[in-house]
C-alpha cells in the first residue's frame, strides 16, 4: 500500500491537469466513485431441528457429541459468520460415522438424521451468509482510500486464500462434504485481513478505468488534431503534449495499469466463482463480474486503456512525430 508517496490516482489527475494547461482548456472535475450497495443476506433459522440433551447423552462415543456440546456452550455468545459455517460443515462431516453406531429405530438416530439432512439442504445458504457478512469478504467491493503501489505485495497470498474459499464453495455445491477443510476458512480470512489486497485492487482498477475514460473524453473533445498538427505551423505545442504523455502515461500509468490487469486476470475467476450470480437483483456487482457485461471490471479497464492509446496513436500519426 502507498503511504506518503504519490498515489496512481494523483498521478493520473496531474497528467490531465498538465494536458489541460497546455491546450488551455478546462477539465471536467473528476468525481469520486461511489460504493456498490451492500447486500443484505440474512441467515435462516440454523437449528430448525435440534439435538436435545437426552439424545446428546447417547452420543458419548461419537465425535459429534463433542462438536454439539461445544456449540451449545457457545450459544448466546457472538458467533461469527465463519464459525457458524464451520459448525454446519463439521456436523455434516461427523454425523454419518455417528449414525452407524446408533439404532436406526431410535429417536436419537431419527433426530441426527433429520438434522443432517436439514444442514445439507441449508449449507449453500450458510456459505452465502458467510460470503456477504464476514468482515473481510464483505469489504472486498467497498472503496478504500489506499491504492496498490507497484510492488503488489499480497497478490500471491490473496490468490491462495480466494482459491481455498472458492474450493469450499465448489465442494458444497457438489456435495463433497467429507473433503472440505474448514481450517482453510480462518487461514484464508487471516491472509485477506493481513494484506487487504482485494479491496485495494478493485478500488485502484475502478479509479484507473474512470480516469482513463475521463482523460480520453478530454482529448477527443478539446484537441483538434488537424489544427494542432498543421504542417504549416510550429509543432512546439504538439511536442509538449507528447512529452506529457510520455512522462505520465507511458512511463508511469501504463505499466501500473498493466499490473492491475495482470492481477485481475489472476483473481477474476475466483471473484466470479464466489460472487458471480450469488444474489438475485445484485445487478451492480454482477455487472462488474459477468464476462458479457460492458462494465466487467477487467474488460472495461483494458478497453479504457486501449481507447486512450488509440487516440495517441492518431495524434502521433497526424503530427508525424515520434513518441520515443
Amino acid at each position: 500500500m502507498t503511504g506518503c508517496t504519490e498515489q496512481p490516482r494523483d498521478i493520473h489527475l496531474e497528467y490531465q491537469k498538465r494536458l489541460s494547461h497546455t491546450v488551455d482548456k478546462p477539465l471536467v472535475k473528476a468525481e469520486k466513485l461511489s460504493n456498490i450497495p451492500q447486500t443484505v443476506f440474512s441467515l435462516l433459522n440454523e437449528d430448525k431441528i435440534s439435538v436435545g440433551v437426552l439424545q446428546l447423552a447417547q452420543l458419548n462415543k461419537c465425535a459429534l457429541s463433542t462438536l454439539i456440546a461445544e456449540h451449545n456452550s457457545q450459544l448466546g455468545k457472538l458467533a461469527t459468520p465463519a464459525s457458524r459455517l464451520i459448525y454446519q460443515i463439521e456436523f455434516i462431516k461427523a454425523a454419518p460415522a455417528c449414525l452407524k453406531l446408533l439404532d436406526e429405530t431410535s429417536n436419537t438416530y431419527q433426530q441426527i438424521s433429520a438434522a443432517l439432512l436439514d444442514k445439507k439442504t441449508l449449507l449453500a445458504h450458510h456459505f452465502k451468509h458467510f460470503l456477504y457478512n464476514d468482515v473481510e469478504l464483505k469489504k472486498t467491493w467497498q472503496l478504500t482510500h489506499y491504492e496498490l503501489d507497484t510492488n503488489f505485495n499480497g497478490l500471491v497470498e490473496t490468490e491462495l486464500a480466494l482459491e481455498r474459499i472458492a474450493t469450499i464453495k465448489q465442494q458444497i455445491d457438489v456435495g463433497n462434504y467429507e473433503n472440505i477443510n474448514t481450517q482453510h476458512i480462518y487461514k484464508s480470512l487471516e491472509q485477506l485481513n493481513r494484506f487487504n489486497f482485494n479491496q485495494a485492487l478493485i478500488t485502484a482498477s475502478r479509479n484507473q478505468t474512470y480516469l482513463n475514460e475521463l482523460a480520453t473524453d478530454f482529448l477527443e473533445s478539446n484537441i483538434e488534431l488537424s489544427a494542432l498538427c498543421d504542417p504549416l505551423k510550429n509543432k512546439k505545442q504538439a511536442k509538449i503534449i507528447s512529452n506529457i504523455f510520455k512522462k505520465f502515461y507511458l512511463e508511469q500509468l501504463q505499466p501500473y495499469q498493466s499490473q492491475l490487469t495482470g492481477a485481475l486476470e489472476r483473481l477474476m475467476p475466483y471473484y466470479q466463482t464466489l460472487w458471480g450470480g450469488s444474489i438475485d437483483n445484485q445487478d451492480a456487482l454482477s455487472n462488474l463480474l459477468l464476462d458479457t457485461s460492458t462494465n466487467n471490471l477487467l474488460n472495461r479497464l483494458k478497453k479504457s486503456a486501449k481507447h486512450h492509446v488509440v487516440w495517441w496513436q492518431g495524434f502521433y500519426k497526424q503530427c508525424e512525430i515520434s513518441p520515443i
